[in-house]
């Protein structure tokens, strides 16, 4: 149920329905939360965090992946550390906080290219956005 509610919040975020994506993020992590599902609250509380981005919530984006982040290393998943190291970085470096960003922008780059991942250059834009 959580797998498919996030198949569609972010269907619903894609699309620019962003209130109707918080909805469906909100009740995947719920049920996430209460099956024991610990990848996906990991993943879930990434993905608001990336909707929190969306929204130009850049306090609110910083927090959910401040978040997400511990719990996706607990985890292992170097694809989901990357990521919300990535949201980290855009959020801390669109409040003005550039020293705090540039690790987080760094770590995304060397893992996606590690992992030789097609979203290096998402991370690659995360790190130019922070250096520039």
């Amino acid at each position: 149920m959580s797998i498919a509610l996030n198949a569609l919040a972010e269907a619903e975020r894609l699309s620019g329905d962003l209130a109707a994506a918080e909805r469906d993020y909100s009740e995947a992590l719920r049920v996430a939360r209460a099956v024991g599902f610990p990848e996906g609250v990991a993943t879930y509380i990434g993905n608001l965090a990336e909707l929190a981005l969306d929204r130009e919530d850049r306090p609110g984006a910083e927090t959910l992946a401040r978040e997400a982040l511990p719990l996706s290393e607990k985890l292992g998943r170097r694809e989901s550390i990357a990521e919300d190291c990535r949201r980290l970085a855009q959020a801390l470096v669109r409040q003005g906080k550039v020293a705090a960003a540039v690790p987080y922008a760094r770590r995304a780059v060397e893992i996606y290219t590690r992992l030789g991942s097609p979203d290096l250059e998402a991370a690659r834009a995360a790190l130019r956005e922070c250096e520039s």
